[in-house]
């Protein structure tokens, strides 16, 4: 029998080279499994980050005002690597995450939300060592924009 996580890693997109980017260029390369986020997981992010304004904590006067408790903007970017990796599995490739040239809020995360992250290919770029590849992301609650931007990442091949 297995677990849910070994039976998720089993359904993983499995990338093992520059060509396997390229078959996906224009396309998204996943849209992400729904994540429902915690109340306790925006509050644990914001006291990593030293983010404690009320909206964050108080949940009383975060339901009057918005609803439920509302997470940082940020915190969609710091969801981005562990969703990847959930839905992605790298073989004979390491990666390094280059920067983002755009990053949006759109809509607010608040917590009982469930969202999904969809993660396109937009280009990629050799180089001299390895390759590149731009990706656009957008993550969405009932399919309506949370936050959206786009990411580089650099890949180089293992020896694996």
């Amino acid at each position: 029998m297995t677990t849910n996580q070994e039976s998720a890693r089993d359904n993983r997109l499995v990338l093992r080279s520059i060509d396997d980017f390229r078959q996906r260029r224009g396309e998204a390369l996943f849209r992400s499994a729904p994540t429902v986020i915690e109340q306790s997981q925006i509050q644990d992010y914001c006291r990593s980050i030293g983010q404690l304004d009320w909206f964050h904590f108080d949940e009383e006067r975060a339901r009057e005002e918005f609803g439920a408790i509302v997470a940082p903007g940020t915190m969609t970017l710091a969801l981005i690597h562990p969703t990847y990796f959930r839905e992605v599995e790298l073989r004979g490739l390491r990666a390094l995450f280059l920067g983002s040239d755009r990053f949006r809020i759109v809509g607010p995360l608040k917590a009982g939300d469930s969202i999904d992250l969809t993660f396109t290919v937009v280009d990629i770029a050799e180089r001299d060592e390895g390759f590149a590849v731009y990706y656009d992301f957008e993550w969405r609650r009932n399919e309506s924009p949370i936050s959206l931007g786009n990411m580089i990442v650099r890949y180089w091949p293992t020896d694996e």
